[in-house]
């Protein structure tokens, strides 16, 4: 049985994996363009700079996720409530029926 969490997570999963696709995609085009234009000198690549950038990114990502996930998680209690609302009021109609049917066959028995 999948939970609500299991399908959370891999909700996340497969946007992060898209995330990493489309920025494997965007470095290999960009690396192909720069091999293309003639006289362009490979740039020197600055580790600190590209850790800075990588983690800049994933914090970025991860704002995003908990945004998303309070917001998932607002529906849900919200959801719940209205459900919760719904049936309290759905059994208080059936509770004043039942005592209303049950008045009205208490009325209708002959006296002894």
């Amino acid at each position: 049985m999948t939970t609500q969490q299991d399908t959370y997570t891999e909700t996340l999963r497969s946007g992060q994996e898209a995330v990493v696709k489309a920025f494997e995609s965007w470095t290999d085009s960009a690396k192909s363009a720069w091999q293309n234009v003639p006289g362009a000198a490979p740039a020197r690549v600055e580790p600190q700079q590209v850790i800075d950038q990588v983690f800049d990114f994933a914090e970025k990502m991860l704002a995003v996720q908990r945004e998303f996930a309070k917001s998932l998680a607002a529906t849900a209690e919200s959801a719940g409530e209205s459900a919760r609302q719904q049936s309290e009021s759905v059994v208080a109609a059936v509770k004043k029926q039942a005592t209303d049917a049950t008045a009205i066959v208490k009325d209708a028995q002959p006296e002894k």
